[in-house]
């Protein structure tokens, strides 16, 4: 048996497979194999302790080929690193995976998955970029300007301006409430504040008022009244607002 599970290597052999190819027991199988610590019990599929520590290597190799193509990304996705393992089983996957993290051999920040002490690597037109990209919407305030009229005036090309703005986007220091609008989450976090203040006034909104309010026209009003809605600011009822 021992011969069987060495040979299946990262696909492990399953206990039902077992009892069909050698006709035992599944009792007899389990006992046997139990004995042996080259083997190792994932529920019900037997895989060698070297075919383990292989795909645990694997797993470290994808990941730091991963940070060095992809230096302003903080880390590879489960998911994505699952799919680059697609041999092997998900019961395999996840009890390697948990070993890894457990043995400090990876870290998990989110739903991203890194090597220790690996994330994001900015060379310096990138920092400044990152900061002239922060900057262009906290001084905005509510009548932010198009992101790509941010990203065509700065120094690094549009792919790595554009993952600088989704590394801002993860962070949450940007909030992306529409496909076209973006906002900074202090403006955001302000607009909440006056909003809440409104109610002592009344506790309805419509869209006038809000524009009067904020001094912006319909084109920012209607998305970050939706965005306010969200977030369980306001409610909308009609065509009014309640703020909650």
């Amino acid at each position: 048996m021992r011969t069987r599970v060495m040979a299946s290597g990262a696909r492990g052999l399953g206990i039902a497979e077992a009892v069909a190819r050698t006709g035992w027991t599944a009792q007899q199988i389990v006992a046997g194999v139990s004995e042996n610590p080259e083997v190792v019990r994932i529920r019900d599929i037997f895989i060698s302790r070297p075919a383990l520590d292989l795909v645990q290597k694997d797993f470290i190799s994808a990941l730091d080929t991963f940070h060095k193509h992809n230096a302003l990304v903080a880390g590879m996705s489960k998911e994505e690193l699952r799919g680059r393992f697609s041999e092997v089983i998900p019961e395999v996957f996840d009890s390697v995976f948990t070993e890894a993290a457990r043995a400090g051999k990876i870290e998990l920040s989110g739903e991203l998955v890194r090597l220790p002490g690996r994330g994001v690597v900015m060379k310096d037109e990138e920092a400044e970029s990152k900061k002239i990209i922060e900057a262009a919407f906290a001084t905005a305030g509510l009548k932010v300007p198009a992101l790509k009229d941010v990203l065509a005036g700065l120094k690094v090309d549009k792919i790595r301006a554009q993952k600088i703005v989704t590394l801002l986007l993860r962070d949450k220091v940007l909030v992306k409430i529409s496909d076209d609008l973006v906002f900074h989450r202090d403006t955001l976090a302000d607009l909440r504040k006056r909003i809440l203040l409104e109610k002592a006034k009344s506790p309805k909104l419509d869209v006038a008022r809000f524009k009067d309010l904020t001094g912006v026209t319909r084109k920012y009003a209607i998305p970050l009244l939706e965005h306010l809605d969200r977030e369980h600011v306001t409610r909308r009822v009609g065509d009014e607002r309640v703020i909650l």
